[in-house]
């Protein structure tokens, strides 16, 4: 009777190691089959990439596309003194001169919405602008300059387009700085420079002679004439008898 009972208990525990043996040897098997999945899954290998080659050559090839220089939308202020409004199209902000040109954002509802500086954008009513603009050469824009303000010097014509801090190491610090919204006007003897986003846009002439040059204005309207060239604007502001004159590089 006694050796039957330890008979019993032996098989009880042979039967205990058997199923704790199946279990381990199941849960083995499982992690392997899960381990043998995980490296053959495509989708593991490309999840992130291994290096950031692949992102720059993606960053290269979006940046270094050619970009086309005339392919913004752009308007030019087509009446003198044109009024620019705020976002609710009520509060004025700036006033914008004949021949201004300006990207343009959108139009929604008879206003256009333009960017006047890197900062700031503005609306003008749509019957304000125009797409259209008689282009003149630069050398005839460059000619009626010279026949509205024949003191001028040609060293001018390199001021324009340049930083305003390259222009003052070449012709000294101004007599006055003023700021509007959207520029700032540095002023010496005779004439000042328009300045924007820290170049320099133009150069203004006040209480000159009324004078009219030789060639045809794109637009001639009472208070602004505007003469546009290929890369040059000249603008002139009748008023009291003299007249503004503005050169401009687009």
């Amino acid at each position: 009777m006694k050796v039957g009972r330890l008979s019993r208990a032996a098989t009880r525990r042979r039967k205990r190691l058997f199923r704790t043996t199946s279990v381990i040897a199941l849960l083995l098997a499982l992690v392997g089959m899960i381990a043998l999945a995980a490296l053959l899954d495509p989708k593991e290998d490309t999840a992130l990439p291994n290096s950031d080659e692949i992102a720059t050559e993606m960053v290269g090839a979006e940046t270094e596309k050619p970009v086309d220089g005339d392919s913004t939308d752009h308007v030019y202020i087509g009446k003198p003194f044109t009024t620019v409004y705020a976002d609710d199209r009520e509060t004025v902000v700036y006033e914008a001169d004949l021949g201004d040109k300006y990207e343009r954002l959108e139009t929604i509802s008879g206003f256009v919405k333009v960017q006047l500086n890197e900062r700031m954008t503005g609306w003008v009513t749509e019957e304000s602008v125009t797409t259209d603009a008689q282009a003149l050469s630069d050398d005839e824009v460059v000619a009626a300059w010279q026949q509205v303000v024949p003191s001028a010097s040609e060293s001018v014509l390199d001021w324009i387009g340049k930083d305003v801090a390259t222009v003052r190491e070449q012709i000294g610090s101004p007599l006055v700085v003023q700021r509007d919204q959207v520029n700032e006007y540095h002023f010496y003897d005779g004439f000042f420079l328009m300045v924007r986003n820290q170049q320099v846009r133009a150069v203004d002439w006040d209480k000159q002679a009324v004078t009219s040059p030789d060639v045809e204005a794109t637009s001639e309207q009472a208070s602004g004439i505007w003469y546009e060239g290929e890369n040059y604007q000249l603008k002139l502001f009748p008023y009291s008898g003299v007249m503004r004159v503005r050169l401009e590089k687009k």
